[in-house]
């Protein structure tokens, strides 16, 4: 499987990512600090897992030869360029690389935000992603996930910040 397509299925299996977030990714939303890659998404930087963090360096640094006129660089440095130089790719190229490994971007997103919303409470997952709070709520729905004592040890901390 082709390094941008193994990145970028990566991305939305583990973070429950659009296709057209990934898209939109760029070179400089990469954060290598305290030994650990961090990817901002959404102005959120997002622990990445070694392997991932490896596989978007790679991306990161991977000369863009699809054409000879890629050789002016010129534009942002996107992690999944498309044909045009400084253009990124599209949001079908990318759901079609993954359709062509067996990977239905739809569904693999759904399963990623059900998983991680079983893990994280709506308001966190909504501001790492960049979702709107109502649709990380729907997917602690979809969880059957309840983060009332989360909520109840939140406004605790709240209520001994405020005396």
């Amino acid at each position: 499987m082709a390094l941008d397509t193994r990145a970028a299925g990566a991305l939305i299996l583990l973070f429950g990512l659009h296709t057209s977030q990934v898209r939109h990714l760029t070179a400089t939303q990469l954060a290598h600090r305290d030994g650990n890659t961090y990817l901002t998404v959404d102005r959120h930087p997002i622990l990445l897992p070694p392997r991932l963090a490896g596989l978007l360096h790679l991306l990161a640094e991977a000369p863009h030869t699809r054409a000879a006129l890629t050789r002016t660089n010129r534009g942002e440095p996107w992690l999944f360029p498309g044909l045009v130089p400084g253009r990124l790719t599209s949001q079908s190229g990318i759901s079609s690389k993954l359709l062509a490994h067996g990977i239905d971007t739809r569904p693999t997103r759904n399963a990623a935000l059900v998983a991680l919303s079983g893990d994280l409470p709506a308001p966190v997952l909504a501001r790492i992603l960049g979702l709107h709070l109502n649709t990380a709520v729907r997917w602690a729905g979809f969880a059957k996930t309840s983060w009332a004592d989360y909520l109840s040890a939140r406004a605790r901390a709240h209520d001994v910040q405020r005396h």
